[in-house]
């Protein structure tokens, strides 16, 4: 998956002015304190050439993951939507995402950090015109209307364990329909999205994605849902990334809460395919029951079926 040509011009328009040695420098300096600093949910980028450097190093992959998600969501969910908030906008990639999906009348972007959404305003400008944008800490302030479409796109895992559960229940009382999570497809993230599930089921509320029943997860502790998504690579995030192929597999764990039953996917594949000489073995989420499915040539259609399928998607 690539980047919205409209949005790949425009960070290169942003970044055509910058010394190219100190936006790898901020890429790696912001790469530094992802990877090392506990998660308190303090700043970890507050200057323009960082808010650049994230654009170009992880735009592309969460841009990818969210319209993963979503088209994992809408799949199932026969909804309308009509209004949308972005809590933790970043940079605008849901935003775009959710413009290259779905035709809506507004969205609303909310972040914290003024350096962000400038840069987010600035790549939307002329291309996207129903995003507002509000300046708010959603862990210190209420957000005061209330929308179809909620989605918070790897935000949670930048704050405390404790924080996390009350931004879970701020966002599921701003949703009308549909709240989207989307977290990092490693352990820490799934944990995330498990308590989130967790919180939904004690509230009452319905599962429509990834998981297919609605019931606690029956995932051993050590083990994890994730989806993934292949994302192509330009020369300047080649170059930045220090990095030979062209594309990056994007590993992202993620759930979709809703308010109404829109159902869910019976069958979802939780690993990679392994695909030998005449058979594809599965590990599969099969009505919450975690399973293995061994198909064979001698079934030539679902064989050719499944042979295109991922990690992450349903069957």
């Amino acid at each position: 998956m690539e980047l919205p040509k409209l949005l790949e011009d425009a960070i290169n328009e942003q970044i055509k002015n910058i010394s190219i040695s100190e936006l790898k420098s901020s890429a790696n300096a912001i790469s530094n304190r992802y990877m090392n600093e506990k998660r308190t949910g303090k700043t970890l980028l507050n200057k323009e050439v960082e808010a650049l450097a994230y654009a170009v190093i992880r735009m592309p992959a969460t841009y990818a993951a969210d319209m993963m998600t979503l088209k994992y969501t809408f799949n199932t969910a026969n909804c309308k939507i009509d209004t949308v908030i972005d809590v933790g906008s970043g940079t605008g990639a849901m935003a775009w995402a959710i413009s290259n999906t779905m035709k809506v009348k507004n969205i609303n972007c909310l972040d914290r950090e003024n350096v962000m959404s400038n840069l987010a305003k600035c790549l939307m400008k002329n291309t996207l015109t129903n995003v507002s944008w509000e300046n708010i800490d959603i862990l210190k302030e209420d957000i005061k209307d209330t929308y179809d479409l909620v989605t918070a796109s790897y935000v949670l895992n930048e704050l405390s364990k404790e924080d996390r559960i009350k931004v879970i229940d701020k966002l599921y009382k701003t949703t009308n329909k549909i709240l989207l999570i989307v977290e990092p497809g490693t352990m820490e993230g799934f944990e995330i999205i498990k308590k989130a599930k967790e919180y939904a089921i004690d509230k009452g509320a319905y599962i429509i994605a990834p998981c297919t029943n609605q019931d606690k997860c029956k995932l051993p502790e050590n083990d994890w849902c994730h989806a993934t998504v292949r994302v192509q690579r330009n020369k300047m995030h080649k170059y930045m990334k220090n990095a030979v192929v062209p594309y990056e597999d994007e590993k992202f764990t993620y759930i979709a809460i809703s308010k109404q039953d829109y159902g869910n996917a019976s069958k979802r594949i939780l690993r990679h395919p392994i695909i030998e000489k005449g058979k594809i073995t599965l590990k599969i989420c099969n009505c919450g029951n975690i399973e293995e499915l061994i198909v064979t040539k001698k079934d030539k259609e679902k064989f050719k079926l499944i042979k295109k399928k991922k990690c992450g998607d349903e069957i």
